[in-house]
């Protein structure tokens, strides 16, 4: 099995895609229009897809405002669903008549939403619940086959690779190293590369894995298919 394969899947179907909130950050959206472009073609190949997407800097802003202003972390962790929720509805109206709408505010609208047969494109779901633990749950819920990670760096990284240049990518990690390396401080708006709510799922269903960078279009498509890929694969 080449490094950044991945290992156990037969024949991919079912695929949830955590999306990093910095694909819309970006003035340039070809790394949003790259994922919606790999949905629409899979799809018309038979696939399903459930994504979710983070809040990114919109949310951020909004959360250290009502930080500065005193409200509580329950509060501002709604107000970081809700900007995630708009990101939602950006990439399901980029996906025109593929798409379900309204995008799901709770478990029930999403498996509601999934049972239409239609993309399902959702932001956060409830306070204190990142959405990477969202992606986990969804991932666990329809039975996915892959849950691929597209985040903002190549993948897992044995320290941070913004911080420290001479980071190494690591191909492959178990899940309890991933566990080591997760911070463990999770204030609204801060959640880190993944975070333990959602690593608890993945590991309990032995989900397969991925990380790797949502700007690397051609990546995350061999990501989906099971094909090599430069980035992380996560072991049990």
């Amino acid at each position: 099995m080449p490094p950044g394969a991945l290992s156990g899947v037969r024949e991919i179907r079912k695929v949830v895609v955590k999306i990093t909130g910095k694909v819309f950050d970006d003035e340039a959206p070809e790394a949003l229009l790259g994922i919606a472009g790999i949905v629409k073609r899979k799809s018309e190949e038979g696939y399903r897809f459930a994504l979710v997407t983070g809040g990114g800097r919109r949310a951020r802003e909004y959360i250290e405002l009502g930080r500065r202003l005193g409200l509580s972390e329950g509060v501002l962790d709604v107000v970081g669903i809700e900007a995630s929720r708009v990101n939602a509805l950006l990439l399901a109206s980029l996906l025109g008549h593929r798409a379900y709408l309204p995008v799901p505010r709770s478990v029930d609208e999403l498996l509601r939403a999934w049972s239409s047969g239609r993309v399902v494109v959702a932001g956060g779901l409830q306070p204190g619940q990142s959405t990477n633990a969202v992606a986990a749950v969804v991932a666990e819920l329809v039975g996915a086959d892959v849950l691929v990670n597209a985040t903002d760096v190549d993948g897992v990284y044995d320290s941070d690779p913004r911080l420290n240049p001479g980071a190494r990518l690591l191909r492959e990690v178990r899940a309890e190293d991933l566990e080591v390396l997760l911070s463990s401080r999770e204030l609204a708006g801060r959640y880190e590369l993944f975070d333990r709510v959602a690593l608890s799922v993945v590991r309990r269903s032995r989900i397969p894995l991925a990380f790797v960078n949502a700007f690397r279009a051609e990546e995350v498509l061999k990501a989906i298919e099971g094909r090599e890929f430069v980035g992380t694969r996560v072991v049990y």
